[in-house]
């Protein structure tokens, strides 16, 4: 436990945010029996095998003897799915891959990735993505494991998570030791959204836009041929199916599709499947069934993902392709999937500003009455956004995303999360110093993150790593910017962090004083 006390003063607090996550991160590859120094994704799926499949059992175990800890059963939950697509993706890039390495042994990374093609390139996307959710989860979850809030607060204190992080696990440990489910299913929630928004979106938005239109139409498949892992849960095409609809005076005709209506490497997408259907369908499984799904996570990833291999599921797609066509007639015409209304395709023409009032706190109404909303381009052009808060300031940005969320199912909303296009270390210090004169935090932070950039980019021993500037509170809001920097890419992504009742009350004074 790091949280041990020296003259006065935590231990944890005379070390740098990079000796702190260093330490969480060694510890949980130690535990999962992974040499972080053969993690390499640009080797393909085959070399990285053992890799992968020590980090989907280590999230299993974690879930096992943790049942609070539901972001991890999940992932081990879903884990055969992504599995079975690396083994798929990774089928030809490695015939090629080891064909070259028969010629020349000292074949160059720059080649090995050459060769691998357009399947190559999306095999090493995922691999990478992969590797940044456990450079990210698995240090919060070691830190939580050996010393509980104390050691959570200690990570935000260092600034290596918002407070909407520190908030959710609260609410875990909090949930878990009362017995109250509905607190766990929120924090584990919010641990989800840090991962499919914060951490792996900039690289399905990669993978949307590679070598257009290769990169639309391979995203688009993807989302055709992926297989729940969840028992209960849907596929896309399945719960969001595209209609189309021909209105007559007095009917209407529906045609119904067995293809989808969106595309998950769009976030708007695919964060609506999962909060609407995956994450609901897993914590009922979970309750209801508990001994089957610990004993699902429990078995090895590559037993549970041969079912899902896509030659083991290749007649069952092609007969969806043939038998999921159907026409129907109505009095009336179908209301318009979730998906077209708030997702691919209402996303390309959101106006060409947004202004979201945070003047006072909002209500349901702000959420367009669900459980979160997405602001957001469905090319992924940056568009205008205003928050107004209290005291007559403003925030203005031009923003990739926008999302509110409420915490609670059924709630009011507590956070707002702006997210900036990504940009290089130069752009981005500027940007930061320029909030810092403009919101209150000192420049001095914004030098001592800059060197720490520069540590991790010569050492090169991670590949995520995130950094929380935390101005003063604006009225009831509570304010953060969060710099995300992926070291490989060399691409930093600031985003605006807005929260507020219990979040904005989560983080201390004392965490305040040590900025």
């Amino acid at each position: 436990m790091l949280t041990r006390v020296v003259d006065g003063v935590p231990a944890a607090l005379t070390k740098t945010p990079h000796e702190i996550k260093e330490h969480w991160l060694s510890r949980a590859a130690e535990r999962a029996g992974i040499d972080r120094n053969r993690w390499d994704p640009e080797r393909g799926a085959e070399e990285n095998r053992g890799v992968i499949e020590a980090v989907y059992a280590y999230y299993g175990r974690l879930y096992v003897d943790n049942p609070q800890l539901k972001w991890a059963g999940l992932a081990g939950m879903i884990g055969p799915a992504f599995y079975a697509a690396f083994r798929d993706l990774g089928f030809f890039p490695n015939i090629a891959r080891r064909s070259v390495q028969a010629i020349s042994r000292r074949a160059s990374r720059r080649l090995l990735r050459e060769v691998g093609g357009d399947l190559g390139y999306y095999e090493r996307t995922f691999l990478e993505m992969q590797k940044k959710i456990f450079e990210d989860a698995a240090t919060m979850h070691e830190a939580y494991l050996d010393g509980g809030i104390p050691e959570i607060e200690l990570l935000c204190r260092a600034r290596i998570i918002d407070v909407a992080t520190l908030t959710a696990w609260k609410q875990i440990d909090a949930g878990h030791r009362r017995g109250d489910t509905a607190l766990v299913d929120c924090g584990n929630r919010t641990l989800l959204f840090r991962e499919q928004h914060d951490i792996i979106d900039r690289f399905y938005v990669q993978l949307l836009n590679h070598r257009r239109p290769i990169g639309p139409v391979f995203t688009y498949l993807m989302t055709l041929g992926g297989a729940p892992s969840v028992p209960g849960a849907d596929s896309y095409p399945k719960r969001y199916p595209l209609r189309f609809v021909a209105r007559l005076p007095r009917f209407a005709i529906t045609l119904k599709t067995p293809v989808a209506d969106g595309n998950i490497a769009v976030f708007a997408n695919r964060w609506m499947l999962i909060d609407d259907d995956t994450l609901p369908d897993f914590f009922a499984f979970v309750q209801d069934h508990p001994d089957e799904a610990r004993g699902m996570v429990a078995t090895p990833v590559s037993k549970r993902a041969r079912p899902l291999r896509l030659i083991a599921r290749a007649g069952k797609l092609a007969g969806k392709a043939i038998v999921g066509w159907r026409l129907t007639f109505s009095s009336e015409p179908p209301e318009l999937s979730p998906a077209t209304r708030g997702g691919w395709r209402a996303a390309r023409s959101e106006p060409a500003g947004a202004v979201l009032g945070l003047a006072t706190a909002p209500t349901r109404d702000a959420t367009a009455g669900g459980d979160s909303r997405i602001w957001m381009d469905g090319l992924r052009r940056p568009f205008d956004v205003t928050v107004d808060l209290p005291a007559g300031r403003t925030f203005h940005a031009q923003a990739e995303t926008t999302a509110m969320l409420a915490c609670a199912r059924g709630g009011d909303p507590t956070r707002l999360t702006i997210q900036l296009p990504p940009g290089d270390a130069e752009s981005t210090q500027q940007l930061i110093d320029e909030y810092a004169v403009a919101w209150g935090f000192p420049s001095d932070d914004v030098a001592g993150w800059r060197r720490g950039v520069e540590r991790r980019q010569a050492s090169g021993d991670r590949d995520y790593s995130t950094h929380v500037f935390t101005p003063d509170d604006v009225g009831y809001v509570h304010l953060e910017f969060q710099v995300a920097h992926h070291v490989r890419e060399q691409e930093f992504v600031v985003s605006a962090l807005f929260s507020w009742g219990d979040e904005a009350g989560a983080i201390t004074a004392d965490a305040r004083s040590t900025r």
